[in-house]
């Protein structure tokens, strides 16, 4: 038996678990605790582990199986996990993370001994096609791709690529984000040819943009 927490914030749902000293197939594991009619449903897996770069580390398995670098609101998560059970310490006020991305720092909250919101420094986000990455052939170019014009499920959209850890596309709309086609643009962007590795696809309106104080997390 594999003892879990499922944990959620900004809308992101994910399973910790402690996997330090256990041998499991993790991808098998998170295939069957993230389905939403046989398990518990989950958008993925974060999985402690021991780091000899940092004093702890996360390893990231989406709900299919396949493993990611890393997570903005998964490591968040990850960290309550971490910090109210005590499994590791903050030093200098930060929980440093070793993940699939690099190192990462975790700026958590905490009242009455619990951490109620973080904030993650992600580090400066990369736009070279080679470390997200990007797939020359299919592009026609190899330098950053900017704005570079796409048609997925009828819609045209211009997106920019960049790495933070993990891979992104981003593509600047005139329109609310609510109008977008997400749910069907969304996938065809993470599984174009362009993207040997897939791509986490995000649409943004800039003039709808606004800064709030960090989500709380909810266990």
């Amino acid at each position: 038996m594999i003892p879990f927490a499922k944990l959620q914030g900004a809308g992101n749902g994910y399973v910790v678990v402690d996997g330090r000293g256990r041998d499991v197939d993790w991808s098998a594991f998170a295939r069957r605790i993230c389905d939403p009619h046989f398990g518990v449903g989950s958008d993925g897996l974060a999985v402690v582990t021991e780091s000899a770069l940092a004093p702890v580390g996360m390893r990231i398995v989406n709900s299919d199986g396949s493993e990611s670098e890393m997570s903005g609101n998964g490591i968040r998560l990850f960290a309550k996990y971490v910090l109210d059970r005590g499994l590791s310490k903050l030093e200098g006020g930060v929980l440093r993370v070793e993940t699939g991305g690099g190192i990462r720092s975790v700026e958590p909250r905490i009242e009455a001994g619990r951490v109620v919101s973080a904030r993650v420094a992600m580090g400066e986000p990369v736009f070279s096609p080679a470390a997200i990455p990007v797939d020359p052939r299919v592009v026609g170019e190899t330098g950053p791709v900017l704005d570079h014009p796409l048609e997925v499920a009828g819609t045209r959209v211009g997106i920019t690529c960049l790495a933070i850890g993990n891979p992104h596309a981003v593509a600047l709309l005139d329109e609310p984000v609510e109008d977008f086609p997400l749910a069907e643009a969304g996938d065809a962007v993470m599984r174009h040819p362009m993207f040997p590795n897939r791509v986490n696809f995000e649409v943004v309106n800039l003039s709808l943009i606004h800064i709030s104080e960090p989500t709380r997390l909810r266990r």
